[in-house]
Protein backbone atom coordinates (compact mmCIF):
# COMPACT_ATOMS: atom_id res chain seq x y z
CA UNK A 1 0.00 0.00 0.00
CA UNK A 2 1.38 3.22 -0.70
CA UNK A 3 0.29 7.20 -0.84
CA UNK A 4 1.93 10.17 -2.51
CA UNK A 5 1.14 13.36 -2.35
CA UNK A 6 3.16 16.14 -4.35
CA UNK A 7 4.12 19.18 -2.32
CA UNK A 8 0.97 20.65 -1.24
CA UNK A 9 0.37 24.32 0.32
CA UNK A 10 -2.37 25.09 2.63
CA UNK A 11 -3.54 28.13 4.78
CA UNK A 12 -5.54 28.61 7.75
CA UNK A 13 -8.91 31.16 7.91
CA UNK A 14 -10.08 32.73 11.13
CA UNK A 15 -11.99 29.76 11.89
CA UNK A 16 -9.63 27.36 12.19
CA UNK A 17 -10.43 26.05 8.69
CA UNK A 18 -8.14 24.55 6.41
CA UNK A 19 -7.99 26.07 2.09
CA UNK A 20 -5.47 24.61 -0.65
CA UNK A 21 -3.51 27.83 -1.29
CA UNK A 22 -1.85 25.25 -4.68
CA UNK A 23 -3.99 22.46 -6.53
CA UNK A 24 -2.44 19.02 -5.41
CA UNK A 25 -2.01 15.37 -7.27
CA UNK A 26 -3.02 12.65 -4.73
CA UNK A 27 -2.36 8.86 -5.68
CA UNK A 28 -3.93 6.47 -3.36
CA UNK A 29 -2.85 2.76 -3.82
CA UNK A 30 -4.83 0.08 -1.58
CA UNK A 31 -4.57 -3.38 -2.22
CA UNK A 32 -4.90 -4.37 -5.89
CA UNK A 33 -5.90 -1.47 -6.87
CA UNK A 34 -5.30 2.48 -7.34
CA UNK A 35 -7.34 5.75 -7.09
CA UNK A 36 -5.76 8.74 -8.51
CA UNK A 37 -6.83 12.04 -8.31
CA UNK A 38 -5.55 15.14 -9.65
CA UNK A 39 -6.26 18.63 -10.08
CA UNK A 40 -8.52 18.62 -7.28
CA UNK A 41 -10.99 21.45 -9.09
CA UNK A 42 -12.81 22.26 -5.60
CA UNK A 43 -10.73 23.74 -3.06
CA UNK A 44 -13.18 23.29 -0.19
CA UNK A 45 -13.20 19.33 -0.96
CA UNK A 46 -9.10 19.34 -0.40
CA UNK A 47 -9.32 21.55 2.71
CA UNK A 48 -11.61 18.90 3.58
CA UNK A 49 -9.97 16.32 3.37
CA UNK A 50 -7.15 18.14 4.60
CA UNK A 51 -8.83 18.76 7.64
CA UNK A 52 -8.98 15.03 8.31
CA UNK A 53 -5.56 14.76 8.68
CA UNK A 54 -4.82 18.18 11.33
CA UNK A 55 -6.90 19.58 13.85
CA UNK A 56 -5.66 23.02 14.18
CA UNK A 57 -7.46 25.05 16.91
CA UNK A 58 -6.54 28.69 17.28
CA UNK A 59 -8.96 31.37 19.39
CA UNK A 60 -7.03 34.36 18.01
CA UNK A 61 -7.99 36.76 15.41
CA UNK A 62 -7.55 34.92 11.67
CA UNK A 63 -3.23 34.66 10.52
CA UNK A 64 -2.39 33.42 7.57
CA UNK A 65 0.26 30.65 7.61
CA UNK A 66 1.93 29.40 5.10
CA UNK A 67 2.48 25.65 5.40
CA UNK A 68 4.75 24.04 2.90
CA UNK A 69 4.18 20.02 3.21
CA UNK A 70 5.89 17.42 1.01
CA UNK A 71 4.95 14.06 1.80
CA UNK A 72 7.43 11.62 0.30
CA UNK A 73 6.46 8.01 -0.91
CA UNK A 74 5.71 5.19 1.29
CA UNK A 75 5.38 1.52 0.94
CA UNK A 76 4.27 -1.55 2.47
CA UNK A 77 3.65 -5.23 1.49
CA UNK A 78 0.79 -5.46 -1.08
CA UNK A 79 -2.37 -7.17 0.70
CA UNK A 80 -4.25 -7.64 -2.25
CA UNK A 81 -3.51 -11.30 -2.98
CA UNK A 82 -5.87 -14.32 -1.55
CA UNK A 83 -4.47 -17.17 0.32
CA UNK A 84 -5.58 -20.07 -1.69
CA UNK A 85 -5.56 -22.51 1.48
CA UNK A 86 -4.10 -25.96 1.42
CA UNK A 87 -3.37 -27.61 -1.97
CA UNK A 88 -1.80 -30.02 -4.09
CA UNK A 89 0.88 -29.18 -6.72
CA UNK A 90 0.88 -32.21 -8.61
CA UNK A 91 -1.22 -35.24 -8.86
CA UNK A 92 -1.03 -38.14 -11.46
CA UNK A 93 -1.93 -41.94 -11.77
CA UNK A 94 2.06 -43.81 -13.33
CA UNK A 95 0.46 -45.08 -16.76
CA UNK A 96 -2.43 -43.31 -17.22
CA UNK A 97 -3.75 -39.84 -17.10
CA UNK A 98 -6.40 -37.71 -15.49
CA UNK A 99 -9.59 -36.83 -16.69
CA UNK A 100 -9.34 -33.86 -16.86
CA UNK A 101 -5.71 -33.04 -16.28
CA UNK A 102 -4.80 -31.99 -13.37
CA UNK A 103 -4.98 -28.33 -11.94
CA UNK A 104 -4.66 -27.28 -8.32
CA UNK A 105 -8.15 -25.93 -8.05
CA UNK A 106 -9.66 -29.56 -9.67
CA UNK A 107 -10.45 -31.76 -6.72
CA UNK A 108 -12.53 -34.60 -8.97
CA UNK A 109 -10.31 -36.73 -11.42
CA UNK A 110 -11.82 -39.74 -13.28
CA UNK A 111 -8.89 -42.90 -14.79
CA UNK A 112 -10.61 -45.64 -16.57
CA UNK A 113 -8.25 -48.90 -16.38
CA UNK A 114 -8.21 -51.51 -18.32
CA UNK A 115 -9.23 -54.81 -17.04
CA UNK A 116 -5.99 -56.48 -17.14
CA UNK A 117 -4.26 -53.69 -14.56
CA UNK A 118 -3.59 -55.69 -11.63
CA UNK A 119 -2.74 -52.43 -9.86
CA UNK A 120 -1.96 -48.81 -9.85
CA UNK A 121 0.51 -45.80 -8.53
CA UNK A 122 -0.94 -42.53 -7.41
CA UNK A 123 1.57 -40.03 -7.09
CA UNK A 124 1.08 -36.35 -5.12
CA UNK A 125 3.10 -33.57 -4.65
CA UNK A 126 2.03 -30.75 -2.13
CA UNK A 127 1.87 -26.96 -2.67
CA UNK A 128 3.14 -26.29 0.95
CA UNK A 129 5.64 -28.57 2.55
CA UNK A 130 4.12 -27.52 6.13
CA UNK A 131 0.68 -28.85 4.93
CA UNK A 132 -0.40 -32.53 6.03
CA UNK A 133 -1.99 -35.31 3.60
CA UNK A 134 -3.72 -38.11 4.76
CA UNK A 135 -6.02 -40.58 3.01
CA UNK A 136 -5.12 -42.99 0.30
CA UNK A 137 -1.12 -41.28 0.78
CA UNK A 138 0.49 -40.00 4.11
CA UNK A 139 2.85 -36.86 3.47
CA UNK A 140 3.63 -35.71 7.26
CA UNK A 141 4.76 -32.07 7.53
CA UNK A 142 8.04 -31.57 5.55
CA UNK A 143 7.75 -34.49 3.09
CA UNK A 144 6.69 -32.83 -0.35
CA UNK A 145 6.29 -35.90 -2.16
CA UNK A 146 4.42 -39.09 -1.60
CA UNK A 147 3.02 -42.25 -3.78
CA UNK A 148 0.94 -45.70 -3.12
CA UNK A 149 -0.10 -48.59 -4.95
CA UNK A 150 -3.68 -49.16 -4.65
CA UNK A 151 -5.56 -52.35 -6.45
CA UNK A 152 -7.89 -51.41 -9.15
CA UNK A 153 -12.12 -52.10 -9.28
CA UNK A 154 -13.73 -55.19 -10.02
CA UNK A 155 -14.23 -55.68 -13.48
CA UNK A 156 -17.19 -52.90 -14.51
CA UNK A 157 -17.17 -51.47 -11.42
CA UNK A 158 -15.91 -47.70 -9.57
CA UNK A 159 -13.97 -46.98 -6.64
CA UNK A 160 -12.76 -43.46 -5.08
CA UNK A 161 -9.75 -42.59 -3.88
CA UNK A 162 -9.47 -40.03 -1.66
CA UNK A 163 -6.66 -37.16 -0.21
CA UNK A 164 -6.87 -34.71 2.07
CA UNK A 165 -4.49 -31.48 2.45
CA UNK A 166 -4.71 -29.76 5.59
CA UNK A 167 -3.12 -26.43 6.27
CA UNK A 168 -1.18 -25.70 9.90
CA UNK A 169 -4.18 -23.63 10.77
CA UNK A 170 -6.52 -26.45 10.25
CA UNK A 171 -7.64 -25.93 6.94
CA UNK A 172 -8.85 -28.87 4.13
CA UNK A 173 -9.03 -29.51 0.93
CA UNK A 174 -10.00 -33.15 -0.93
CA UNK A 175 -8.77 -34.45 -3.49
CA UNK A 176 -10.88 -37.29 -5.34
CA UNK A 177 -9.70 -40.05 -8.04
CA UNK A 178 -12.68 -41.77 -9.29
CA UNK A 179 -10.92 -45.41 -10.88
CA UNK A 180 -13.44 -46.95 -13.52
CA UNK A 181 -11.98 -50.31 -14.78
CA UNK A 182 -13.34 -50.36 -18.27
CA UNK A 183 -14.92 -54.04 -19.35
CA UNK A 184 -13.26 -55.56 -23.14
CA UNK A 185 -15.57 -56.55 -25.33
CA UNK A 186 -15.84 -60.13 -26.07
CA UNK A 187 -16.37 -60.48 -29.67
CA UNK A 188 -13.83 -62.98 -30.81
CA UNK A 189 -15.91 -63.52 -34.47
CA UNK A 190 -14.34 -62.59 -38.00
CA UNK A 191 -16.77 -60.03 -40.04
CA UNK A 192 -15.40 -61.79 -43.74
CA UNK A 193 -12.81 -64.85 -44.99
CA UNK A 194 -11.89 -65.06 -48.17
CA UNK A 195 -9.28 -67.37 -49.97
CA UNK A 196 -7.70 -66.32 -53.87
CA UNK A 197 -7.47 -68.33 -56.13
CA UNK A 198 -10.66 -70.68 -54.45
CA UNK A 199 -13.82 -70.49 -53.30
CA UNK A 200 -14.60 -71.18 -49.19
CA UNK A 201 -17.21 -74.76 -48.63
CA UNK A 202 -19.47 -73.94 -46.84
CA UNK A 203 -20.00 -69.97 -47.61
CA UNK A 204 -18.88 -68.11 -44.86
CA UNK A 205 -20.83 -67.40 -41.64
CA UNK A 206 -19.45 -65.78 -38.71
CA UNK A 207 -21.11 -69.03 -36.58
CA UNK A 208 -19.24 -71.35 -39.02
CA UNK A 209 -15.43 -72.06 -38.13
CA UNK A 210 -14.53 -74.96 -40.26
CA UNK A 211 -13.75 -74.30 -44.16
CA UNK A 212 -12.67 -76.08 -47.18
CA UNK A 213 -10.62 -74.82 -50.71
CA UNK A 214 -10.12 -77.19 -53.42
CA UNK A 215 -7.21 -75.90 -55.89
CA UNK A 216 -6.18 -77.10 -58.96
CA UNK A 217 -2.33 -79.25 -58.67
CA UNK A 218 -0.56 -76.65 -60.49
CA UNK A 219 -2.14 -74.23 -57.92
CA UNK A 220 1.50 -73.46 -55.25
CA UNK A 221 0.41 -70.80 -53.37
CA UNK A 222 -3.50 -68.87 -51.97
CA UNK A 223 -4.16 -65.81 -50.08
CA UNK A 224 -6.47 -65.51 -47.09
CA UNK A 225 -8.05 -62.52 -46.43
CA UNK A 226 -9.76 -61.99 -42.87
CA UNK A 227 -11.63 -58.94 -41.48
CA UNK A 228 -12.30 -59.20 -37.50
CA UNK A 229 -16.17 -57.95 -36.09
CA UNK A 230 -14.29 -56.38 -33.62
CA UNK A 231 -11.41 -53.40 -34.98
CA UNK A 232 -9.36 -54.10 -31.45
CA UNK A 233 -9.54 -57.98 -31.47
CA UNK A 234 -5.93 -59.09 -32.82
CA UNK A 235 -5.17 -62.22 -35.34
CA UNK A 236 -2.82 -64.68 -35.18
CA UNK A 237 -1.84 -68.17 -36.23
CA UNK A 238 -0.89 -68.56 -39.81
CA UNK A 239 -3.36 -65.20 -40.17
CA UNK A 240 -0.80 -61.52 -39.29
CA UNK A 241 -3.15 -58.71 -37.79
CA UNK A 242 -3.65 -56.79 -40.96
CA UNK A 243 -5.86 -59.85 -41.68
CA UNK A 244 -3.79 -60.96 -45.15
CA UNK A 245 -1.72 -63.61 -45.38
CA UNK A 246 0.04 -66.05 -48.53
CA UNK A 247 0.05 -69.38 -47.42
CA UNK A 248 2.33 -71.81 -49.53
CA UNK A 249 0.99 -75.12 -50.54
CA UNK A 250 2.75 -78.29 -50.45
CA UNK A 251 3.11 -80.60 -53.16
CA UNK A 252 0.11 -81.97 -55.93
CA UNK A 253 -2.48 -84.25 -54.01
CA UNK A 254 -1.79 -82.47 -50.10
CA UNK A 255 -3.90 -80.54 -47.93
CA UNK A 256 -2.58 -77.52 -46.20
CA UNK A 257 -4.66 -76.76 -43.02
CA UNK A 258 -4.82 -73.00 -42.16
CA UNK A 259 -5.68 -71.94 -39.03
CA UNK A 260 -6.47 -68.38 -37.92
CA UNK A 261 -7.04 -67.13 -34.21
CA UNK A 262 -9.42 -64.51 -33.18
CA UNK A 263 -8.80 -63.24 -29.49
CA UNK A 264 -11.03 -60.61 -28.25
CA UNK A 265 -10.04 -57.78 -25.62
CA UNK A 266 -11.58 -59.69 -23.32
CA UNK A 267 -8.89 -62.24 -23.74
CA UNK A 268 -11.62 -65.10 -25.15
CA UNK A 269 -10.76 -65.96 -28.67
CA UNK A 270 -11.90 -68.72 -31.41
CA UNK A 271 -10.50 -70.71 -34.08
CA UNK A 272 -11.25 -70.84 -37.69
CA UNK A 273 -9.61 -73.11 -39.89
CA UNK A 274 -9.42 -73.76 -43.66
CA UNK A 275 -8.36 -77.20 -45.44
CA UNK A 276 -6.67 -76.02 -48.63
CA UNK A 277 -6.81 -79.39 -51.03
CA UNK A 278 -4.53 -79.44 -53.57
CA UNK A 279 -5.57 -81.65 -56.82
CA UNK A 280 -3.92 -84.42 -57.59
CA UNK A 281 -2.54 -84.13 -60.73
CA UNK A 282 -4.48 -85.46 -63.58
CA UNK A 283 -4.13 -88.59 -65.68
CA UNK A 284 -6.85 -87.78 -68.40
CA UNK A 285 -5.05 -88.48 -71.59
CA UNK A 286 -8.61 -87.94 -73.93
CA UNK A 287 -9.39 -85.39 -76.67
CA UNK A 288 -12.66 -84.16 -76.96
CA UNK A 289 -12.43 -83.05 -80.56
CA UNK A 290 -10.36 -84.15 -83.62
CA UNK A 291 -11.33 -83.22 -87.32
CA UNK A 292 -9.88 -82.97 -90.88
CA UNK A 293 -11.80 -80.12 -92.20
CA UNK A 294 -13.56 -79.97 -94.78
CA UNK A 295 -13.79 -83.64 -94.45
CA UNK A 296 -15.36 -86.58 -92.29
CA UNK A 297 -13.92 -88.92 -89.85
CA UNK A 298 -14.33 -92.80 -90.13
CA UNK A 299 -16.06 -93.63 -88.00
CA UNK A 300 -17.53 -90.24 -86.16
CA UNK A 301 -14.90 -88.91 -83.94
CA UNK A 302 -15.68 -90.07 -79.70
CA UNK A 303 -12.79 -89.49 -77.23
CA UNK A 304 -12.52 -93.59 -76.88
CA UNK A 305 -11.79 -94.44 -80.58
CA UNK A 306 -8.47 -94.22 -81.27
CA UNK A 307 -8.13 -94.94 -85.09
CA UNK A 308 -9.59 -93.21 -88.05
CA UNK A 309 -9.92 -93.13 -91.94
CA UNK A 310 -9.83 -89.55 -93.58
CA UNK A 311 -10.98 -90.06 -97.77
CA UNK A 312 -9.60 -87.02 -99.58
CA UNK A 313 -9.55 -86.34 -103.67
CA UNK A 314 -6.60 -86.98 -105.34
CA UNK A 315 -5.40 -83.63 -106.20
CA UNK A 316 -5.19 -83.10 -102.18
CA UNK A 317 -1.35 -82.10 -101.19
CA UNK A 318 -1.80 -81.03 -97.97
CA UNK A 319 -4.65 -81.28 -94.95
CA UNK A 320 -5.23 -79.81 -91.61
CA UNK A 321 -5.64 -81.67 -88.53
CA UNK A 322 -6.94 -80.13 -85.63
CA UNK A 323 -6.80 -81.80 -82.09
CA UNK A 324 -8.51 -80.44 -78.65
CA UNK A 325 -7.80 -82.07 -74.87
CA UNK A 326 -10.33 -83.21 -72.95
CA UNK A 327 -7.86 -81.63 -69.51
CA UNK A 328 -5.73 -78.37 -70.98
CA UNK A 329 -3.36 -79.29 -68.50
CA UNK A 330 -2.53 -82.05 -70.83
CA UNK A 331 -0.07 -81.54 -73.92
CA UNK A 332 -0.30 -82.54 -77.09
CA UNK A 333 2.23 -84.26 -79.33
CA UNK A 334 2.59 -84.96 -83.21
CA UNK A 335 5.54 -85.46 -85.92
CA UNK A 336 8.20 -85.63 -83.32
CA UNK A 337 6.75 -81.72 -81.78
CA UNK A 338 4.78 -80.14 -78.91
CA UNK A 339 1.17 -78.58 -81.22
CA UNK A 340 0.19 -77.65 -77.26
CA UNK A 341 1.43 -77.28 -74.34
CA UNK A 342 -0.07 -77.51 -71.03
CA UNK A 343 -2.64 -74.90 -70.31
CA UNK A 344 -3.14 -74.63 -74.21
CA UNK A 345 -6.60 -76.53 -75.42
CA UNK A 346 -6.06 -76.84 -79.00
CA UNK A 347 -3.35 -77.68 -81.44
CA UNK A 348 -3.26 -77.89 -84.98
CA UNK A 349 -0.77 -79.44 -87.44
CA UNK A 350 -0.34 -79.34 -91.50
CA UNK A 351 0.07 -83.04 -92.79
CA UNK A 352 1.71 -83.41 -96.16
CA UNK A 353 0.12 -86.22 -98.39
CA UNK A 354 2.54 -88.68 -99.79
CA UNK A 355 0.97 -91.36 -102.07
CA UNK A 356 -2.10 -92.81 -102.00
CA UNK A 357 -2.41 -93.35 -97.96
CA UNK A 358 -0.33 -91.28 -95.53
CA UNK A 359 -0.63 -92.12 -91.57
CA UNK A 360 -0.16 -89.58 -88.69
CA UNK A 361 -0.35 -90.31 -84.74
CA UNK A 362 -1.56 -87.47 -82.69
CA UNK A 363 -0.13 -88.31 -78.62
CA UNK A 364 -2.02 -86.86 -75.22
CA UNK A 365 0.40 -86.66 -72.63
CA UNK A 366 -1.37 -86.32 -69.10
CA UNK A 367 -1.10 -83.86 -66.45
CA UNK A 368 0.79 -86.47 -64.36
CA UNK A 369 3.78 -87.17 -67.19
CA UNK A 370 2.78 -90.97 -66.82
CA UNK A 371 -0.43 -91.27 -68.75
CA UNK A 372 -0.97 -91.17 -72.56
CA UNK A 373 -3.07 -91.73 -74.86
CA UNK A 374 -2.63 -91.95 -79.42
CA UNK A 375 -4.94 -91.12 -81.97
CA UNK A 376 -4.29 -92.20 -85.63
CA UNK A 377 -5.11 -91.12 -88.57
CA UNK A 378 -5.04 -93.14 -92.36
CA UNK A 379 -5.18 -90.07 -95.05
CA UNK A 380 -6.39 -91.33 -98.19
CA UNK A 381 -6.81 -90.30 -101.76
CA UNK A 382 -8.92 -91.34 -103.89
CA UNK A 383 -7.59 -93.19 -107.27
CA UNK A 384 -7.37 -91.25 -110.79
Amino acid sequence: MYILLIRTQVGIDRSGGLFVLSRPTLIVHLGSWTQQTIQQDLEDRVGFIMRRCFTIATRSLAAVFLITTGIATYSCTDTGSIDPGPQLAGLSVLGTSLQPPFAKETTHYNVDLPITTASITVVATKSDPNDVVSGAITLPAGQATGQAVIPPPGPGSSKDVSLTVTSPDGRAKVYTITLRTVTMGGDNALKSLTVSPGILSPVFSAGTQDYRVDVGTNITEVTVSATKSDANAVLSGDMLNNGQATIALDGPGTTKVVSILVTAPDGTSKAYTIAVNRAVPSSDTNLSDLTVRPWSLDPDFAPGILSYTVSVPNDVDSVLLSATKSDENATLSALGSVIAAAGTRTGQVSLRLRGRRTEIGITVIAQDGVSTKTYGLTIVRSRR
